[in-house]
């Protein structure tokens, strides 16, 4: 799933920022062996690299697609790409936004919903 130059976007709602962080946070073992986040498990992704991560929760849901990833890496080059994906797929409500660098990903698992917090894949994109 890691692949120079793409970049995976999801988006989604939570109650609060906390559930957000707590959703993405990834444990370790006293060995240091990784055990998978929520946001993992749901997608079913092995490993991607944290440094490459965005991920912002926003108090307020955010409406305007155009508005979701202003500020982000690269967001002049992405916006245009994730546009109509946002109109066509995006929930009515999204307060989450994770984008993923360097990562395509293979859909295996759309949405999953637990406790009311919610994500969404959207797709990938080229960004350079």
């Amino acid at each position: 799933m890691e692949q120079e130059g793409y970049v995976s976007l999801w988006v989604g709602e939570f109650s609060s920022q906390e559930n957000f962080e707590d959703y993405l946070y990834i444990e370790y073992t006293e060995d240091g062996d990784a055990i998978p986040s929520n946001f993992e498990e749901y997608f079913s992704i092995d490993y991607y690299d944290v440094d490459f991560r965005e991920a912002v929760f926003f108090q307020q849901p955010v409406l305007n697609p155009t508005e979701l990833l202003k500020g982000f890496s690269y967001d002049e080059t992405i916006l245009p790409k994730f546009h109509d994906m946002l109109v066509k797929n995006s929930p009515d409500r999204v307060n989450a936004v994770v984008l993923l660098y360097n990562f395509r990903y293979d859909p295996v698992t759309e949405m999953k919903k637990g406790s009311g917090d919610r994500m969404q894949y959207i797709g990938a994109v080229q960004y350079k």
